[in-house]
């Protein structure tokens, strides 16, 4: 269980990492800090909030299925934590952002740094970590969007997983790489890197 909760925070850790990344810039916060904070919802609750964000986002008309899963990840965000739907021009440029980032975030570890995971490797962990529970929110995540846990896990959000794996791998490599031995540190340094590739 505590394994569980720990691959819960890291995944959220890289989606405010990835959400946050210009708001950083200006010293302000970002849209998602705290993400999940103090919030504890039951299932029921995050089965109608989830609900909300897939039908509002399915409304939108976005033709791109990669694209609309993230706008359904930057309506999700901002309706959890600040409680309030975004415009679909506000979703959108979330969304576009956020995936412009992610696509840096991995170009970046793998052509500079050589780190990767293969498919192998990502399907035993994700078996192995959030296979193994069942999160209310990560529940009614997958009812709204009609698919099982294992399709969520394995398929929806595959990407988040790979990512998380990476920056395990990455986190090694760059204590070398910037000569300290603090997270934050690291985590700020290539958070950096990765908004410098993004120009």
């Amino acid at each position: 269980m505590k394994k569980q909760i720990v691959i819960s925070f890291i995944v959220c850790s890289l989606i405010m990492l990835t959400a946050c990344a210009e708001q950083k810039e200006t010293n302000e916060p970002g849209p998602l800090d705290g993400l999940f904070a103090g919030t504890e919802l039951s299932y029921e609750e995050y089965k109608f909030i989830m609900e909300h964000i897939v039908d509002r986002v399915k409304k939108m008309n976005i033709d791109d299925s990669l694209l609309e899963k993230w706008v359904v990840r930057a309506v999700g965000d901002e309706r959890l934590m600040n409680k309030r739907d975004l415009t679909k021009e506000e979703a959108l440029e979330k969304a576009e952002y956020n995936l412009k980032h992610y696509e840096a975030f991995m170009n970046l570890a793998e052509n500079k740094y050589h780190i990767s995971v293969t498919e192998e490797e990502l399907d035993a962990w994700i078996e192995e970590g959030p296979d193994q529970s069942e999160f209310p929110q990560q529940k009614a995540y997958a009812e709204a969007l009609g698919l099982t846990m294992k399709e969520l896990n394995h398929e929806h959000d595959r990407d988040l997983y790979k990512q998380t794996m990476v920056m395990e791998k990455l986190l090694l490599v760059l204590h070398d790489e910037y000569d300290t031995t603090d997270v934050e540190e690291v985590r700020d340094r290539f958070n950096e890197e990765v908004v410098d590739q993004m120009k």
